[in-house]
């Protein structure tokens, strides 16, 4: 059985042809599958969407959370309540082509465990593109040498139940599924496409989105910029002692550095330090209160599959 997860959140114009697309492969296909939507507490009337089209399919669970949770919580939530030998994670909304869940499913029966998907191109914005490049930059850079973060690769992918069992046994409250993934590892391999534009909808990856998913997805995968600060607090140890030894040599020479210019600069360039330090220390100290307190990742108020109903 491949299971097909898919966390929705405001997708209600969308909906229906995702679910028309998803029935169709499922009709052309050998294997047995099973559908899981989540709506992570929508606006919208998604949740009303899923109840209506649920009878076009044989196994079907539909959840719904709550509260917003986030959509890392929404992926959990379907590897949560999957049977399937395999799980393939796809957002709704068109923008990865259900089309080729066929050919993940090929890779995985000629042996890999992983079968990412992988942006060629997409029609974002000029300046979204440097961001996503900026970020993509920082995480490679700051990924371990056994942990490969693909550039361009989202949270579209085949993962086998080898994956989705130890999956289901990390419970940190800040996941980051990408760099789960990778920390796993397994036989990985890897599928390009080009990534069609959005018909309907609206996206969600707001600059205040992505900036909370860059920071978290950094923070709670690499150890990287806490190891910086400690290079970078030597460095500019360094920096301060020759610019000493700099300034009783001119002394000695009789060439003082008059003024407050250097003071102020110095001042300025240890303070930045110490501030942007602080942050970096406050950003892990935050993720650990939030784990500590062992919250659940998320919280499930109806629940529906084909044999029972508590919605």
């Amino acid at each position: 059985m491949i299971s097909v997860i898919s966390p929705c959140f405001n997708e209600e114009s969308v909906l229906p042809s995702f679910l028309e697309a998803i029935e169709k492969i499922i009709k052309n296909s050998d294997h047995e599958f099973e559908l899981i939507l989540v709506d992570n507490n929508s606006s919208d009337s998604t949740w009303e969407k899923m109840k209506l089209n649920e009878k076009k399919f044989k196994n079907i669970k539909l959840i719904k959370f709550s509260n917003y949770f986030g959509k890392e919580a929404a992926i959990l939530a379907g590897i949560d309540n999957c049977k399937g030998d395999a799980a393939i994670i796809i957002d709704p909304d068109l923008e990865d082509p259900p089309e080729l869940i066929t050919e993940m499913i090929d890779q995985w029966k000629q042996g890999h465990e992983v079968v990412l998907t992988q942006r060629s191109s997409e029609d974002v914005s000029y300046t979204k593109k440097i961001l996503k490049s900026f970020f993509y930059k920082i995480l490679i850079f700051s990924s371990e040498k056994n942990q490969k973060i693909y550039r361009d690769s989202g949270d579209f992918r085949l993962i086998d139940k080898k994956i989705i069992n130890h999956l289901k046994n990390m419970r940190e409250r800040t996941r980051f599924l990408r760099g789960l993934v990778s920390y796993i590892g397994y036989n990985q391999t890897i599928i390009e496409f080009e990534r069609p534009f959005r018909k309907k909808g609206e996206s969600k990856s707001s600059y205040s989105f992505l900036y909370k998913y860059a920071l978290d997805s950094l923070f709670s995968f690499s150890n990287v910029p806490i190891s910086l600060i400690t290079k970078c607090g030597f460095s500019l140890l360094f920096f301060l002692l020759i610019f000493t030894l700099f300034l009783i040599f001119q002394k000695l020479m009789g060439k003082p550095i008059e003024g407050f210019t250097t003071v102020l600069l110095l001042i300025g360039l240890t303070s930045s330090f110490n501030i942007i330090a602080i942050g970096l220390v406050g950003e892990y100290v935050s993720r650990i209160y939030t784990e500590v307190k062992n919250r659940p990742s998320y919280i499930i108020s109806k629940i529906y599959d084909n044999e029972s109903s508590s919605s």
